[in-house]
């Protein structure tokens, strides 16, 4: 096959593991959220793209630029799919907090930052703590989490994935590229 050919080939296969491994990334976020259809829609495509380009390699496992254009997509199609997910997918993550003396001034700075939060008080290992609670766009997590170390940096803080919401005091996700 002529060299132009090869690097041709090379590129398809780069441009379909890219496109694939992005499919997939997205696929298990949409899935974790319980969107079957779209998750086995997704599905049916990676699995084309995969046996396409799989089968591009296999016929040829003796030509390195196949392999490395295999394995280089592979590497993009990750990062592209991350990418994506942040443009495409909403999703929220819960912010639990355990603070023994500053939940309430806590919340109060999660709030003034412009987010909801839920406080209570529970009985801990040593005694009654303040309980914290925010559900924020997982963005959003780290300027949450700033606030509660401004407050108290020896705070007990954990964080869930949130399959859904419904209702609430919510701020809107805003757009990660402006």
């Amino acid at each position: 096959m002529p060299e132009g050919q090869v690097l041709l080939a090379a590129l398809a296969i780069f441009g379909l593991r890219i496109f694939g491994i992005a499919i997939s990334t997205v696929r298990m976020l949409i899935m974790v959220q319980g969107r079957r259809l779209w998750s086995s829609v997704l599905g049916f495509l990676e699995a084309l793209v995969f046996a396409v380009a799989i089968g591009s390699v296999v016929n040829e496992l003796d030509n390195l630029w196949n392999m490395l254009a295999y394995c280089g997509g592979f590497a993009v199609g990750t990062y592209l799919g991350m990418v994506l997910e942040d443009w495409v997918i909403t999703s929220f993550v819960s912010v639990n907090i355990v603070s023994k003396e500053h939940a309430h001034a806590v919340a109060e700075a999660i709030r003034k930052a412009g987010f909801g939060a839920t406080e209570s008080w529970g009985q801990g290992a040593v005694g009654m703590v303040g309980l914290v609670r925010a559900v924020v766009n997982r963005r959003d997590v780290s300027r949450v989490v700033e606030c509660v170390n401004a407050i108290d940096p020896q705070a007990f803080v954990t964080l869930d994935e949130t399959r859904g919401v419904m209702r609430g005091f919510l701020r809107m996700p805003q757009h990660p590229h402006g």
